[in-house]
């Protein structure tokens, strides 16, 4: 019951926020992510294990457009299991060794919480996604994580960004993602998201 009222107040939060910013493209932003997470926090609530992770997880990603892949982690933060069985060779692998992540799995160890990364994308792999964790718990202690990857250009549609001649997204300060060249009127939301911040500057298209 607990942790259902938490995941209540979450969604809540952002509701809220959106309703404040008066901005289309930040209540849009934050209608794509509480959506998301909460779909994200039903496979969550199952309790999966590496064994029964799949099952769990297929709703959602059947229902999440875009969604890329998914991952079941362990309080080690180490890849147990994975969606799609082609991504077999990421089970064993373990996530303290990407230094980008380390900033997270502190929080996760503080206060075990929702989390959304930045839009980012490696040299070697040129498909822009966006990760969104959820822990797993029982009794306010973490048992696990359970992980899905989407691609950006999903949420650049969901949220209309793909319709701007422009837009930059800056995460905790750092320059994420970005397309075009924003003129010196651009507009900017920022966002107050599970475990981050997100600032949004964009060119609407000219009419």
């Amino acid at each position: 019951m607990k942790r259902f009222i938490t995941f209540i107040l979450f969604c809540a939060a952002l509701s809220s926020q959106a309703a404040q910013t008066g901005d289309p493209i930040g209540i849009a932003a934050e209608k794509y992510f509480r959506e998301t997470f909460a779909r994200l926090g039903e496979v969550a609530a199952k309790k999966p294990t590496p064994d029964t992770f799949r099952k769990a997880m297929k709703p959602c990603a059947e229902a999440t457009d875009g969604f890329f892949g998914g991952t079941y982690i362990d309080t080690d933060y180490t890849i147990r299991q994975v969606y799609y069985k082609r991504n077999f060779l990421a089970r064993g692998f373990s996530l303290r060794k990407v230094d980008q992540l380390t900033y997270f799995w502190d929080l996760m160890d503080k206060s075990p919480a929702p989390q959304l990364s930045e839009p980012g994308h490696s040299l070697t792999q040129p498909i822009h996604l966006i990760a969104l964790r959820y822990p797993i718990l029982t009794n306010g202690k973490l048992e696990g994580v359970v992980s899905m990857m989407i691609r950006t250009k999903a949420f650049l549609k969901a949220s209309g960004l793909d319709q701007c001649s422009a837009w930059k997204i800056i995460c905790r300060g750092e320059e994420a993602e970005e397309d075009g060249n924003l003129s010196d009127h651009y507009r900017e939301v920022k966002l107050t998201l599970p475990s981050t911040e997100w600032v949004i500057q964009y060119d609407p298209k000219e009419e």
